[in-house]
């Protein structure tokens, strides 16, 4: 099985804070702390596998592959993944609430490497 190098981009960084800022204020710190934790562990599992997610409807309106992995804490995950893969690296671009408005290729800082 081919294994994936994931880098979390410093846009889905900022996404993941700011939603665990948002539990830290809304739920508790110590549920902040685990959500931010299982967000981290579930973006790890992106090395095996990450064409076996399906593409964003957003797909389209890139100029790259885009992908989706739900993730989340609980039997309803509500937080979106966007990754693409290039080589043999996963990048995270984003991570939403899925209540969250569409990608747009504007709201990512990402271009492809050459292959």
């Amino acid at each position: 099985m081919k294994l994936f190098q994931v880098v979390v981009l410093p846009q889905a960084e900022a996404d993941i804070e700011a939603n665990a800022h948002w539990w830290a204020l809304n739920r508790s710190f110590g549920q902040a702390v685990h959500w931010f934790d299982v967000i981290h562990e579930q973006l790890s599992s992106l090395a095996f596998l990450p064409e076996s997610h399906s593409l964003s409807p957003e797909n389209d309106d890139f100029p790259f592959e885009i992908r989706d992995k739900l993730v989340g804490i609980g039997s309803r995950p509500s937080y979106r993944v966007v990754f693409t893969i290039a080589n043999d690296t996963v990048f995270v671009l984003t991570v939403r609430r899925g209540t969250q408005d569409v990608v747009r290729p504007h709201d990512v800082d990402f271009s492809p490497p050459d292959s």
